[in-house]
């Protein structure tokens, strides 16, 4: 098997223009269509982000997801997308504060986001932190290997170093 190349860099990007608390910056999906996009797409966490052609879910009703479901167990087929993109609150404040809700549990999201991930598929995840192995990581998880890491940030005015770890799903774990 060839060894994949891990893509890394950095990408400056426009604050997001429609007011949503924790919108996507402005410009970051067109450079993951670029790279990453699949035919399959999950969202996750999406708040404002509307894909007609993808399912969103989310916990929150006012965001009008395709499904209203907690993200920690997913009411999805196993391996039913090759395409799933995070961006959950970045901590428990942020979480209460701009959505009134509790923090997810991040390691139980990463496990459901894996095992509905299909073979070859792609798990993208814009979070401050890059969560690699965890002893309870679920043998869907085990498969996902880090094929990139982007630092993102906002052009203009105050901001955070965000980082977008994208995974590929293997056919098997590899042991």
């Amino acid at each position: 098997m060839t060894q994949i190349p891990w893509f890394r860099d950095v990408w400056g990007l426009g604050p997001p223009n429609n007011g949503y608390p924790g919108a996507f910056p402005n410009g970051l999906i067109n450079k993951i269509k670029r790279r990453w996009w699949g035919r399959k797409r999950l969202w996750l966490f999406s708040g404002s982000f509307k894909d007609s052609e993808g399912t969103i879910i989310d916990i929150n009703a006012n965001t009008k997801p395709n499904i209203i479901a907690n993200c920690e167990l997913l009411p999805l087929k196993t391996e039913s997308f090759d395409f799933i993109m995070l961006d959950p609150p970045y901590s428990e404040e942020e979480a209460k504060r701009l959505y009134n809700l509790p923090y997810i549990n991040l390691l139980k999201v990463m496990n459901e986001a894996a095992r509905v991930c299909s073979p070859s598929g792609h798990v993208l995840l814009l979070h401050r932190m890059i969560p690699f192995h965890h002893p309870e990581s679920n043998t869907h998880k085990k498969r996902l290997k880090v094929v990139a890491t982007v630092g993102v940030y906002t052009i203009g005015g105050w901001t955070n170093m965000r980082a977008l770890t994208v995974w590929r799903k293997q056919e098997c774990l590899n042991v």
